[in-house]
């Protein structure tokens, strides 16, 4: 059954297994090395009680039997120092490699720290400017509405000023009359002007805008005046 581990003792854990396993190998082999010198030491002890040998003979046929297969042993004993000689030089290169994988995290994690503040700063700034931004465009966006409204209360107030004016001109007599009597005293002091001064043509600067008020009669008769003058041409 699994049980849940702290992070960060993974690792540990894994390593403390791997030497478990390592040291139940080592077990292993002693146990199965032990039971072939307890089985050899039966075996020469049935050949003893065969031969009837005494006690001296039997160790020196045993020590005669391990020195045969101690050339054996001993090879294997000199690969099993190279493995663990091996073994031990890649866990230091292990260990090396683990050290460095983790500075390298433990850098990049500061460093990431470090980009996370300076984003939450930058941020900040943007949004403190931005805010700001808004701000005065709101009080300039304000300022346009009240000229606008000014605008449309000086546009309206005009409109008012001339609806009354039209409204006084068209609703007032009075001022109908006077601008009747306005025009016929200027069309009479035209007549009385050009009858006094016939030598001056009718299109001299001598007739100025307010005074060159023709009604419908004498508009024809100067039309009919140029068409003569073209005529006899």
């Amino acid at each position: 059954m699994s049980y849940p581990v702290p992070v960060g003792y993974q690792s540990d854990l894994t390593f403390v297994m791997s030497m478990i396993e390592e040291l139940s190998q080592i077990l292993h082999t002693n146990q199965n090395l032990t039971a072939g010198v307890v089985e050899r030491m039966g075996k020469f002890r049935e050949k003893a009680k065969g031969k009837k040998l005494d006690n001296g003979d039997l160790v020196s046929a045993v020590a005669s039997e391990i020195n045969k297969e101690s050339n054996n042993i001993e090879k294997e004993l000199s690969k099993l120092r190279r493995a663990l000689e091996d073994t031990e030089l890649e866990r230091k290169e292990n260990w090396k490699l683990a050290v460095y994988g983790a500075n390298i995290l433990a850098d990049l994690t500061e460093k990431l720290h470090q980009f996370k503040e300076l984003h939450e700063i930058d941020t900040l700034a943007w949004h403190k400017n931005y805010r700001t931004q808004l701000a005065a465009e709101r009080d300039e966006n304000l300022k346009l509405r009240c000229q606008v409204n000014d605008m449309k209360a000086a546009a309206c107030q005009a409109s008012k000023s001339l609806r009354d004016m039209r409204r006084f001109i068209t609703d007032n007599n009075e001022w109908h009359e006077l601008k009747i009597q306005n025009d016929a005293l200027r069309k009479e002091k035209r007549f009385w002007k050009r009858l006094a001064l016939p030598l001056i043509p009718d299109y001299d600067s001598e007739w100025s805008d307010e005074d060159d008020l023709i009604d419908f009669e004498e508009k024809n008769r100067l039309v009919s005046r140029d068409i003569e003058r073209g005529v006899l041409e």
